[in-house]
């Protein structure tokens, strides 16, 4: 009887032991991961040069380093591509053991979001993947204690409003990958932007809106500030808008001159009313006209905001 017991007891060991076995085994073959080899990776920006959004590119220049459990081998386990742009020099800092750093100054490019224009701010990446090893190979884990951004770092017209750093997947048709992504994010400064580019349009909108405070029989003097308005309103677009590229949507600038345009038509077309009022000698109708009209400026403008602000989404094809 005791020997029935104890064999029972082994077999329920070796049981038990064969099931712990066949888990441990098929964790890692599910997870896919248990097997790739960890590199902790980390960016520190030191200067971002000739940001242009009109093509999206932007130069940086950073130190990039990985470290890794060397075990007894001298190389390096990665070899490192980025995907969003390309380096123009590496320059070695250090190579040794478990351990790579390198400067690396390069050209990079992003997608730009303008709907906010001039008020815009965009992020931009470093995105560095393995040039072969999968993510089944190698896993970037983040070095976030170490990386950062360069208190000196200056960009004209713009400031550094903030960073992060983090690893994701990128998936292939053939495979997926490990990516390191070093993001920092660009704005305008608010008060450069309201003097540059909203302040011009809002005092060329308040001349035209004069037009309306000036007596109906001075009609010449009324065309004349209504055209050159006009005339400067465009010039001042055309300006606001040079360093965009090719777009198919309205951004916050159009919109601004889409009101400002709205306020120029208003104002011309209230001057011909008046001018054909007073080829027929009607002073006191012409007078009525142009104070009704006056008084129709903040409805349109108000109907005009609300539409393109709120509820109209523009895209032009």
């Amino acid at each position: 009887m005791g020997r029935n017991r104890g064999l029972h007891l082994q077999i329920t060991i070796i049981g038990a032991s064969s099931t712990i076995l066949f888990l441990i085994l098929l964790v890692p073959s599910l997870t896919g991961y248990a097997y790739a080899e960890e590199v902790k990776a980390g960016i520190w920006l030191v200067n971002v040069d000739r940001f242009d959004t009109s093509t999206g590119s932007y130069n940086v220049d950073f130190y990039i380093w990985f470290r890794w459990d060397a075990s007894g081998e001298s190389e390096k386990p990665i070899n490192f591509e980025f995907a969003n742009g390309r380096a123009v020099s590496i320059d070695i800092i250090r190579q040794s053991d478990g351990y790579y750093e390198a400067r690396v100054r390069g050209t990079f490019i992003k997608k730009l979001d303008f709907t906010n224009y001039p008020f815009d701010e965009h992020t931009l990446t470093i995105e560095v993947e393995d040039k072969v090893k999968s993510i089944d190979d190698l896993i970037f884990v983040v070095d976030d204690k170490a990386s950062g951004v360069d208190e000196g770092l200056s960009i004209p017209g713009w400031y550094m409003k903030s960073w992060s750093i983090g690893v994701g997947e990128h998936r292939y048709p053939d495979a997926t990958y490990s990516r390191l992504v070093f993001s920092f994010t660009l704005a305008r400064y608010t008060l450069s932007t309201v003097l540059k580019s909203i302040l011009p349009i809002a005092v060329i909108s308040t001349i035209a809106l004069l037009t309306f405070f000036i007596a109906p029989k001075n009609f010449a003097q009324r065309i004349g500030i209504g055209v050159t308005t006009l005339l400067a309103g465009v010039a001042a677009h055309l300006n606001l808008t040079s360093q965009l590229p090719q777009i198919g949507y309205l951004t916050f600038a159009d919109k601004i001159m889409i009101i400002a345009y709205s306020i120029f038509l208003h104002g011309l077309i209230t001057t011909t009313l008046v001018i054909r009022a007073l080829d027929k000698e009607k002073g006191e109708y012409a007078n009525y006209i142009n104070r009704r009209a006056l008084e129709l400026v903040p409805v349109m403008v108000g109907i005009l905001a609300t539409l393109l602000f709120l509820g109209l989404d523009v895209t032009i094809v």
